[in-house]
């Protein structure tokens, strides 16, 4: 087997460099906002070591592992190309308000009734198993039309080669509720664990891989942190985009209030690991300054973490039903606020500009000004 780059300069001596890593978060059509996301850091010319994701976040992050350096975003926008409905750029008249509500609720529904072409489809039984008499069924949509789009989008043996970036899928053990990872340095990656980690209870199936019934994480883990933050140490860069939003405006109406609730039940988690992370962080570099100890000196270096972070903020027209909203003309909205955040992210760590500061920890938050301007995203 080849050595990596890292492996190959710590051989000679030379310090080890700092680790880069993304992590994805599940989110469905949101996860157009990943693609601009990782387009941004593409353009800038970010390499990453490792890549974490869970259920649309892990089969983008397979296409950026699956894919030559520099030609992630040109598979992601084909993969969002395909999953889109509907005219892409500007709608006139049609930008915000109610009728832009209206006509976004037209695709949800749509993708509800048909699916998604190259993504998931009705399951026969699905929807008619809520009927009395009905043949029981456990989902509602079939996933694996999405199997043959990434095995065109997606070079498995290039993903699963050591010289390429480790990738982690995350899944959930349905019956114990455990989290389970998929590691490429340990595991071959495949389709059908990418299937696994989509498998959102109900509307997807989840599947059996050796022996064990996995899920979509989402409800545990939908941003995957643990594999870039727990165990490891030295020096690192991680970027995370997150779908859903802490922050958010007073809800108006049942479906604000539907949506606000899913934002905060996602992103808290992700708050919460953040939290003790840095917490932990905190700690170690306070225990580096403690007197000497033969214990101590065996622990390794703390370094410092610097974390860079997006979080997709739905602009007022999104509904409840977001993540089943495929129209052309919201995943470009998406795919420019990915660009546009990750871009902002990326200027505050090269200004020195974290938002929280603390011992071995840098927290940037991605936040750019909401543009006005026609979508220029991967369906335009």
């Amino acid at each position: 087997m080849n050595a990596t780059p890292s492996q190959a300069r710590r051989r000679r001596g030379a310090p080890a460099p700092r680790t880069v890593s993304l992590a994805l978060s599940g989110g469905n059509a949101l996860g157009a906002y990943a693609g601009g996301a990782i387009e941004a850091l593409e353009q800038a010319g970010i390499r990453f070591d490792v890549l974490s994701g869970a259920s649309i976040g892990a089969v983008s992050a397979a296409i950026v592992a699956g894919n030559p350096p520099g030609l992630a975003g040109d598979a992601l926008r084909a993969f969002w190309a395909v999953a889109s409905s509907g005219p892409g750029g500007a709608w006139p008249g049609l930008s915000s308000g109610r009728a832009r509500e209206l006509v976004n609720g037209g695709h949800a529904l749509r993708t509800v009734l048909f699916g998604r072409p190259g993504l998931f489809s009705p399951r026969p039984t699905g929807f008619l198993s809520l009927l009395p008499g009905m043949p029981p069924d456990v989902a509602l949509f079939d996933s694996r039309p999405i199997a043959a789009t990434l095995e065109r989008l997606v070079d498995f043996d290039r993903l699963n080669d050591a010289r390429s970036p480790r990738l982690v899928v995350a899944a959930v053990d349905v019956e114990s509720g455990e989290a389970v990872y998929f590691d490429s340095r340990r595991d071959r990656i495949t389709p059908r664990h990418l299937l696994a980690s989509t498998g959102f209870l109900p509307s997807f199936p989840p599947v059996d891989i050796d022996g064990r019934l996995l899920g979509d994480p989402g409800l545990l883990c939908n941003l995957p942190l643990d594999p870039i933050l727990i165990g490891e140490t030295g020096d690192r860069l991680c970027f995370l985009v997150d779908l859903y939003s802490a922050e958010g405006p007073r809800p108006r109406s049942l479906d604000t209030s539907l949506e606000r609730a899913q934002d905060i039940v996602f992103s808290a988690q992700t708050s919460r690991t953040l939290q003790a992370f840095r917490r932990e962080q905190r700690l170690r570099h306070l225990l580096e300054r403690a007197p000497r100890t033969a214990a101590r000196d065996r622990l390794p270096p703390p370094g410092q973490v610097d974390i860079v972070i997006a979080a997709y903020r739905a602009l007022p027209h999104e509904l409840a039903a977001k993540a089943l909203e495929y129209s052309a003309a919201s995943l470009g909205e998406r795919w420019d606020a990915g660009r546009r955040d990750m871009e902002a992210g990326l200027d505050a760590l090269s200004g020195g500009r974290p938002d929280i500061g603390d011992l071995g920890f840098s927290l940037y938050r991605g936040q750019a000004s909401a543009a006005a301007t026609a979508p220029s995203g991967p369906v335009s």
